[in-house]
């Protein structure tokens, strides 16, 4: 139904929006905006972007380069034919969510545990906040000012 295609939609819109914003924080602060993929050892690209490493499963890095939105991508295509693996040997429907949930949730989860990120994918990253300060011109997300100290600044101060 509806439900199979929206809500791990958001989930890869969520992962899409995060990487574009660790991108964009990197660049504004002075990066070349790619970030470092731990899926494969450094130096695994070679000459013209190709991969050259031993890891059969290297060729995945060209569509992570690190980021979460490729693996959520592949985890939602697997839990796609999971779900019909499902019904062709069950010979009934299936709830596709009963598969693309466990694949999608865990491997952002299991991504994030491996970068150090869980904790803030789910408290609300702080570099989306970063960037739509950069994209809106709120500058006090970005310098790393509490509410407090907007409100001093702009003289908005009410007792």
């Amino acid at each position: 139904g509806l439900g199979d295609i929206v809500l791990p939609g958001l989930l890869l819109s969520f992962a899409s929006r995060f990487d574009e914003a660790k991108r964009l924080i990197g660049v504004v602060g002075g990066g070349s905006g790619t970030m470092r993929n731990n899926g494969c050892p450094d130096g695994a690209v070679g000459g013209g972007g190709m991969m050259k490493s031993s890891n059969p499963l290297c060729f995945l890095c060209c569509c992570c380069r690190g980021g979460y939105f490729g693996p959520v991508m592949v985890a939602y295509a697997i839990g796609l034919l999971m779900a019909n693996a499902a019904v062709y040997i069950m010979e009934m429907g299936q709830p596709a969510l009963l598969y693309l949930v466990p694949c999608c949730l865990g491997t952002v989860v299991y991504m994030g545990h491996k970068a150090g990120e869980l904790n803030d994918l789910w408290e609300g990253p702080r570099v989306i906040r970063s960037a739509d300060a950069l994209m809106y011109g709120d500058m006090s997300i970005v310098c790393g000012e509490d509410d407090d100290e907007q409100e001093e600044r702009d003289g908005n101060i009410t007792d």
